[in-house]
Order: structure tokens, then sequence, then C-alpha cells
């Protein structure tokens, strides 16, 4: 009889952890970053997060409802196209409504406002490599005092 009990345990675990097993083994659906194009990879997540979100797609693919990119009133990013710089390239970005600010062939960087919705119209360009936010500049200087010599910041 214990013999009989001790089967009927081990066959009832041994069911356990088959369905355990089966539950953490079934396919899950491919995560946001699994399912981008070729272009959108080039793309820093935040800013394809943003073109997702004016999209109205932002709760569909489960991405973070809220960016810290800065749009301007003219719907463009400050962004950094790392590429191999060339005319035809800047001439891209200006005809997607970009502004260029300034290029750099050495460091392979085009610093420019770009239409949002436009990012990846210009990340489909096989000279692109990547296009990230650009970085902003923070300035380091000694606290401003006034003539007394207090601190005023």
């Amino acid at each position: 009889m214990m013999r009989l009990a001790r089967i009927v345990v081990m066959v009832l675990l041994a069911g356990i952890n088959c369905r355990f097993e089966a539950a953490t083994n079934a396919p899950q659906a491919p995560t946001e970053k699994a399912l981008r194009t070729p272009a959108q990879q080039k793309i820093d997540s935040q800013l394809l997060y943003e073109i997702y979100r004016r999209r109205g797609e932002a709760e569909l693919k489960r991405v973070p409802p809220e960016t810290n990119v800065k749009v301007d009133a003219d719907g463009r990013v400050k962004v950094d196209v790392r590429a191999e710089v060339s005319a035809q390239l800047e001439r891209k970005v200006v005809e997607l409504g970009g502004v260029i600010v300034e290029t750099s062939e050495k460091y392979r960087s085009i610093l420019a406002h770009v239409p949002l919705m436009k990012l990846e119209t210009l990340a489909e360009e096989a000279a692109v490599v990547s296009i990230i936010p650009a970085p902003e500049a923070a300035l380091k200087r000694p606290p401003l005092t006034n003539r007394a010599g207090a601190n005023t910041s």
C-alpha cells in the first residue's frame, strides 16, 4: 500500500512538473525591438517611441507612453545622424525638411533639426548608421556673484 502511495505521488508530481515546463517554455510574443524594420533598428529607442506615441501606437507596441524627446513647434527634433557624410546625404536631410546645424566628415556626424516623422525615411539611407538625440551642451561656469560677493545662483 505504501509503495502504491509513493507511485501515485510521483505521478502527480511529474504531471505538475510537465505543466510547469510547458507553461515556461511556451512561445512568447516577439518584443517591439524584435519586430523593428532595418531602418527602425538605426533609430534610438526614445526617438522611435516618440514616433509611435505620435502615431497612436505606443500602447499597442507596449512602449512607454512618455519620452524625454524634445520636439519643437515645427515637429522637428535635434538629432545626431551618424553616417558617411556626403553632399547627397546632406541634400536628403534638407529635402526631408531638416535644417543642418553642423557636419563633420571626420566624426561621421550630421547635427540637424529633422522632422520627427521623417526619421524613418532618413534611416533608410544606406549611408546612415544610426540616428540619436543630439547631445545637449552643458556649460560649466563658476557661480555668479554680485559686487558684495554674495552667491546669486
